[in-house]
């Protein structure tokens, strides 16, 4: 018997409702849009679990792929703190955290998670967005105007969410988009029938998953214009257009990221302006996080966000218990330009405090945060970098600088800010600049590893990038009742290496005979402690 094994029947989904259990029994059950609505609502967006964290419930249980946060150079190990724990993030997290050859394991070669998760259940999100369309077929010759409206924007939805789910796994699983070679790279099988199929499923070129990434994104604007917003929660014809910029600037097509990000720009949600900007919540008396529900500039967020949990956060109290916890990388924190930039960024993005880097952006408590995605969410900011980036690259720089000033005097202190600190730039200085803005602003939001992917082969100014982490062990020392550091171990990612593409998991190519891996080498390291 052939399988497949990725496509999780519908009805596995976590967190299923007993009307998915129903449909997944009598597709009759389908009778009219309200039900394609809550199918849709329920199964097709990433779902919000309640808590979640690596020191709770391990990293493939309720999150989606939290490993991107620590894959690239935003964050660092905490040397400090009295208490370690072989359940936390710099533990369980080691295979992702060091690009090792198995993600799944800890240092001593346990399994620490099931590196099938996201895999599965993006596969399980797009199978749901493939039922719907399929169920929606039966409502296309409805004289009703009402019920067409409605199943268009449902449609519309699904063509952006089975789009972007697509977009995330050719990027975690395929090598970056270069055009000389996208027609041969292996990204992920493509998979956009509603059925169980009786065959072994092979990997698609990253030119066929961009190519169906464009179709479903662009059918999503189409559908979606002109739409009423539903809320945050729920795509909109700005949601379409940014990830369509997204997609056009990664594959270095910068006159349409140039046009889908301009209609954002002109069109989308106003940019939040630092300059004023804070307060507190009137039920939980907290500081207002920049990342809420009601921030102008926030255009569409999908899943929850268990990051806060994993980092050492503006309350100290996570470095303080977890020594494997993780702060803000000296990196990321010199980005900022501490000393010298009036960037109001560092008192609403990271902050130092104590001796301590920390984060933010969206750090209200120790749980989860449900009100928001930290790998699933977008901002009009992204669409003026997008555009700056674009442009730049295309040799319209004036439109470049125009774009980053309006970004960049809604971060400045207005005290301070200067519309003419960009006149010197041009060139590779200039788009090496804006790269550097993204960086500050769509910090620790899922774009970094992505973005330090792309900068190796795009097609103006590449950039050669080699990553170093350190990794730290401790143990108890039973005279003192305290943790001590027993090893430190800097691991190295250079920029050829293949770990800049995650490997299929191991059961779906023992399942689908035939698929190749990504290939992956053994990972070594240096003592430095």
């Amino acid at each position: 018997m052939k399988h497949l094994y990725f496509v999780i029947v519908l009805f596995l989904l976590c967190g299923c409702s007993s009307f998915l259990e129903e449909y997944s029994q009598d597709k009759a059950y389908i009778q009219s849009y309200e039900d394609l609505d809550e199918l849709l609502l329920g199964n097709a967006y990433l779902e919000k679990f309640n808590g979640g964290s690596w020191e709770m419930t391990g990293v493939s249980g309720n999150q989606y792929y939290a490993w991107v946060h620590f894959i690239a150079d935003e964050l660092q190990q905490v040397r400090d703190g009295f208490y370690w724990s072989s359940n936390g993030p710099g533990w369980a997290g080691f295979g992702y955290y060091t690009w090792q050859y198995r993600v799944d394991q800890d240092p001593e070669g346990n399994i620490t998670w099931n590196e099938d998760s996201d895999f599965q259940k993006l596969y399980a999100h797009i199978n749901a967005c493939n039922m719907i369309l399929e169920e929606a077929k039966a409502f296309e010759n409805s004289k009703d105007e009402v019920i067409q409206e409605n199943v268009n924007r449902i449609k519309g939805e699904c063509f952006f969410l089975r789009g972007s789910y697509y977009f995330l796994l050719a990027n975690f699983y395929g090598k970056p988009y270069e055009t000389s070679t996208a027609a041969t790279d292996p990204a992920v099988p493509l998979k956009l029938s509603p059925y169980v199929e009786d065959i072994y499923f092979q990997r698609n070129s990253v030119a066929d998953v961009y190519e169906q990434v464009e179709k479903d994104l662009l059918e999503a604007e189409h559908l979606l214009k002109d739409v009423p917003k539903k809320s945050i929660y729920r795509a909109d014809v700005h949601a379409a257009r940014l990830m369509l910029s997204r997609m056009y600037l990664y594959m270095c097509d910068y006159e349409k990221a140039v046009e889908y990000a301009s209609l954002v720009t002109t069109e989308g949600p106003a940019l939040e302006d630092l300059n004023g900007f804070g307060g507190t919540d009137e039920m939980t008396g907290l500081a207002i996080d920049f990342l809420n529900p009601n921030l102008s500039e926030l255009i569409f967020s999908t899943g929850l966000a268990p990051f806060a949990n994993n980092v050492a956060t503006d309350n100290l109290r996570l470095i303080m218990q977890y020594g494997n916890s993780f702060q803000i990388s000296n990196e990321l924190y010199q980005a900022y330009a501490p000393e010298t930039s009036h960037d109001l960024r560092l008192q609403h993005y990271v902050v130092s405090k104590s001796g301590y880097i920390a984060y933010k952006k969206l750090a209200n408590s120790l749980t989860a945060t449900l009100e928001m995605s930290d790998v699933f969410l977008m901002r009009t900011s992204e669409a003026y970098l997008n555009l700056a980036e674009a442009a730049a690259c295309a040799g319209d720089e004036a439109t470049a600088r125009t774009a980053l000033k309006t970004l960049r005097e809604k971060r400045i202190d207005a005290t301070y800010y200067s519309p003419a600190e960009l006149e010197g730039l041009s060139g590779e200085e200039l788009v090496h600049f804006i790269r550097e803005e993204r960086r500050r602003e769509l910090c620790l939001e899922g774009h970094r590893w992505f973005d330090l992917r792309r900068y190796r082969v795009a097609a103006q100014y590449p950039e050669e990038i080699t990553l170093e982490h350190i990794h730290i062990n401790k143990s108890l020392n039973m005279l003192t009742g305290t943790f001590e550091i027993e090893w430190e171990r800097k691991y190295t990612l250079p920029s050829d290496d293949p770990a800049w593409v995650l490997p299929i998991p191991r059961n779906e190519i023992e399942k689908n005979t035939g698929m190749i891996n990504n290939p992956r080498n053994e990972r070594t390291y240096e003592n430095i402690y």
